[in-house]
């Protein structure tokens, strides 16, 4: 499928989702709670995301130090245009996009940082379940429980297990594959035989650069470091949450800041976990859905859903067109563009594996 195909399926799979989530509300109620918020708590809202963008390329910078040390400052402005991306293409092309500039602008491989990028993702889903965990402890969520058994006919436990199963499955199986590269590249070697012949050096290569992003897992105090560092990168996230809440006046509805906090780390976590479905730009739909439901069901604070929506596209609204006008400005600046940038992370990938450092072309 063409790039231009993909992006039509994804902005056409995020018109039904959105379709869904205004014909599930009163829209006009909604968009009145959103005209009524008191804005001064959205500008430093944007600013927290900022300090988990930091966090973000501080982590980054750790997954790539085996193959060179860059410069957090470096790597900053990559991350932005990274996400942004995300923000505008289906299937998480943003991904691409990333590992292509890093790859451009300091001579890594492209595949290897592709492979940092994808252990960045199973980090953050590990975060968001840790955060989920640790407020279930102390976050009496019975009505939440009952409801999503009675709507997928499933115990909740069960549930639960079956959305952390993929991801702790992941986890493992990336710290396995770091341990035992050698075994890991004979049984990756032994089925790329099965395929032309022509293909098997170019696969073989690539696989080796996909090995070598993952070197970090090999050492277990990396892996708390990188575990430690992917926590405060949510916390700014939940500051965000938060003071979206206190912009709708949402305080009002819980019994204290405390049961308010709780209640946005699980919506936050939440969200966050269905919006990384890579088939919508941004998340667009399905984190609506998936904050508004969540904030609906939470027995914490009386929250209705039409404020419940309006506190969901507005927090969706100060993530991610933020971060479009950033990463656009960084393209503007550089003389690049987006759909450049995103056919030739999916055509140099193959090629940054037949040496692992590609000619640099230019980059932020």
């Amino acid at each position: 499928m063409s790039n231009l195909a993909k992006y039509w399926v994804g902005l056409g799979i995020s018109a039904v989702l959105l379709a869904l989530f205004f014909l599930t509300v009163d829209a006009k109620g909604m968009l009145d709670a959103m005209r009524g918020a008191d804005y001064a708590f959205v500008v430093p809202a944007i600013a927290m995301y900022q300090g988990a963008l930091l966090f973000r390329s501080l982590r980054w910078r750790m997954l790539l130090a085996h193959m060179k040390s860059v410069p957090t400052v470096r790597l900053y402005p990559v991350v932005v245009v990274g996400y942004m991306a995300n923000n505008l293409l289906p299937l998480r092309m943003g991904e691409l996009v990333r590992a292509h500039l890093v790859g451009e602008r300091e001579g890594v491989s492209k595949a290897a940082s592709l492979m940092t990028i994808f252990v960045e993702r199973v980090l953050d889903a590990l975060t968001l379940l840790l955060f989920i965990s640790a407020t279930v402890l102390f976050v009496p969520l019975g009505g939440l429980a009952n409801s999503l058994e009675e709507r997928y006919s499933l115990p909740w436990p069960l549930l639960a297990a079956v959305m952390a199963a993929p991801f702790i499955g992941a986890f493992g199986a990336l710290i396995f594959i770091a341990h035992r590269p050698d075994r890991s590249r004979s049984v990756s070697a032994s089925a790329i035989r099965l395929l032309p012949q022509r293909l098997e050096a170019r696969l073989l290569g690539l696989v080796d650069m996909l090995l070598r992003g993952l070197v970090p897992l090999q050492r277990p105090g990396v892996i708390v470091l990188l575990l430690a560092l992917s926590v405060p990168i949510w916390l700014f996230e939940v500051g965000l949450f938060y003071l979206i809440g206190q912009s709708l006046r949402m305080q009002d509805l819980y019994e204290g800041p405390v049961e308010m906090a709780a209640a946005m780390v699980l919506v936050m976590a939440i969200a966050n976990i269905w919006g990384s479905v890579p088939a919508t730009p941004g998340g667009v739909g399905i984190f609506e859905l998936a904050a508004r439901e969540t904030m609906v069901l939470l027995p914490l604070g009386a929250v209705d859903r039409t404020l419940a929506g309006g506190f969901a596209a507005l927090t969706h609204a100060a993530l991610i067109l933020p971060m479009i006008v950033q990463g656009q400005a960084l393209l503007w600046w550089h003389h690049l563009s987006l759909g450049a940038l995103a056919r030739a992370g999916g055509e140099r990938l193959e090629e940054g594996a037949q040496g692992g450092r590609d000619r640099p072309e230019g980059g932020l």
